[in-house]
Parts: C-alpha cells; sequence; structure tokens
C-alpha cells in the first residue's frame, strides 16, 4: 500500500503537538457538546456553467447519515465515536467524467481532556473508506484528522491553534488551525478563523439561526476501465460554501434543519472514460440542504 506523504508528515506532527499540548498550559481544545447526535441529510447544487473546462454545466447533490456509536466521559476525559456515510453524485453534463456515485464511509472518533481550568486539548481521527462503490482495497483508506489547543478565556471566550488534515478541501492536504470564539450578545455566539467561521443566534428556546463558511468538497477513490487498461484513479472536487441556515425544535429530541447559500472557488479534477485527465473550474452556485435529527 502506498501512503500519501502527506498523511507520512500529519502523523508524526500529531504526536509533537500533542506531547506539546499534554505538557503546556498555553495550549487546549474545543469541548464538544455532551448530546449524541443521529441525523439524516440531503443537499444539492444548482446547475451552473464552467468557466473553464470541457463541458457544459456542473453540479452535485449528497446524501449524509451519522449515527452516534459509543460515548464515554470520566472525570476529566470524554472520548466519542460515530458512524458516517455520504453518498455524493456529480452532473458534468458534456463531461463522461465523474458518472457514478461517490460514497465516503468513515468512523469519526474524538477525543476531549481538560488540562486545568482553562486548557483543553482535542484529537479527531476519522478513518474511511473514499470510493465509487466498485473494488475496495487498502489504498481506498482515507484519513481526516486534527489535533487542536484550546485555551479557555475568562468571559467564555477561547483562543486555539492546531493542526488539520480534511478532504473537504479536495486533497490531504496539512493545514493549519487558528480561530478564537466569543459571546457577542446574550443570544450570539461568535467563532472567527480558519478554515470555519461560524455565528450561531438564538431566536428563541426552540430555534436558532446560524451562518457560516467552509470548505465543502471531497476526495474519492475511482476505476476507470478503458479497452485496453484498468486504472484506479482520484476524484477531487474543491468548493468553499458560505451558507444562512436555521434549527427548529420540533418535538421531543427531534430537530429539523434547513439551510441555503453559495459554492465558490470550486474546482474539479478528474478522469473521463478514455483515461486522460479533466479537469474545469465550474462557477459559483446557490445550493440547498435540508435534513432531520435527534439529539438525545
Amino acid at each position: 500500500m502506498k501512503t500519501n506523504p502527506r498523511v507520512r508528515l500529519f502523523m508524526p506532527t500529531v504526536m509533537w503537538l500533542t506531547v506539546l499540548c499534554m505538557n503546556s498550559s498555553a495550549q487546549a481544545a474545543m469541548p464538544y457538546s455532551t448530546e449524541q447526535e443521529a441525523g439524516f441529510y440531503i443537499s444539492s447544487e444548482s446547475l451552473s456553467s464552467l468557466a473553464s473546462g470541457p463541458g457544459d454545466q456542473f453540479s452535485s447533490n449528497k446524501k449524509s447519515l451519522t449515527l452516534p456509536v459509543e460515548k464515554k466521559d470520566r472525570r476529566s476525559e470524554s472520548f466519542r465515536s460515530q458512524f458516517h456515510l455520504d453518498i455524493t453524485e456529480f452532473d458534468w453534463r458534456g463531461s463522461t467524467a465523474a458518472e457514478k456515485e461517490y460514497i465516503w464511509l468513515s468512523m469519526p472518533i474524538q477525543y476531549q481532556q481538560q488540562r486545568g481550568n482553562n486548557n483543553l486539548f482535542l484529537l479527531d481521527f476519522e478513518p474511511g473508506l473514499m470510493t465509487d462503490g466498485g473494488n475496495v482495497g487498502m489504498d481506498h483508506i482515507g484519513l481526516n484528522g486534527s489535533v487542536i489547543g484550546r485555551r479557555l478565556l475568562g468571559n467564555g471566550g477561547f483562543w486555539q491553534v492546531g493542526l488539520t488534515v480534511d478532504r473537504a478541501f479536495g486533497d490531504y492536504d496539512l493545514r493549519p488551525v487558528v480561530s478564537m470564539g466569543f459571546q457577542a450578545s446574550k443570544r450570539t455566539w461568535v467563532e472567527l478563523g480558519f478554515p470555519n467561521i461560524n455565528v450561531k443566534h438564538h431566536l428563541s428556546h426552540a430555534l436558532q439561526s446560524y451562518f457560516m463558511i467552509k470548505p465543502a468538497g471531497g476526495v474519492w477513490k475511482e476505476e476507470i476501465k478503458t479497452d485496453t487498461t484498468t486504472k484506479e484513479v482520484n476524484l477531487q472536487y474543491r468548493s468553499w460554501q458560505v451558507g444562512l441556515g436555521a434549527d427548529f425544535h420540533w418535538r421531543g429530541s427531534v430537530w429539523l434543519n434547513a439551510e441555503i447559500g453559495q459554492l465558490r472557488n470550486r474546482r474539479v479534477r478528474a478522469y473521463d472514460e478514455t483515461a486522460a485527465v479533466v479537469k474545469a473550474t465550474p462557477e459559483q452556485s446557490r445550493y440547498w440542504r435540508i435534513g432531520a435529527s435527534l439529539k438525545y
């Protein structure tokens, strides 16, 4: 099995930063919500023209399922694991690339440890399979991961630094995490930084709105068969999502979600039916998402 060199770089960096966080009162990490959540969501993009590349129009749609697996809390530590499934389809009109269903099947694992009163350490690890639903081998294994240190402030805010590898960028490059959070008002919470921006406002006990900016792409392994060869290749999609949404507490443990927004800075790199590389730059596009979840 070939290992992505950036993943090889990420693992020793994680170990180094982990040791640093465990022994320094200046590092910390974000606490997770104590709630368990099971959710199902459907999202779709509108067709957009292409600024460059083959074809006429481009869009995608996705179905997502998340189920809790295990949760443990012990003194200053917490552990959570989940089952996650994404099924993505592309509509690339005028091209024979990206014509299948693409699957990301993973198990997000989240570990948190409190160090003193103001310091937290957070480790995320998400192994998964990225496939077109055909043959599955060791080279279909992907890995998201992050290690973050967070310092809690006396006013309820925080600042944090860390490193992340996230396929939502459309690759497995190592990137920094730098952000801060604060209570802007009694009902409004703000997180600013890279790679995510998130502003939440509680309209009532049962309704909250939010604004967010985040990467929203992916990487998948795909098998291309021609008359002369069979080739395993990567399909890469890059996009930034700018969205407005609302979560509504319907009844009991059931929450409903609706979200609309734009997709910007989009890039797609794939292989067509002849196993030739094709690259395109779709114009910005609108999207919507709806879903429901159980929180308990």
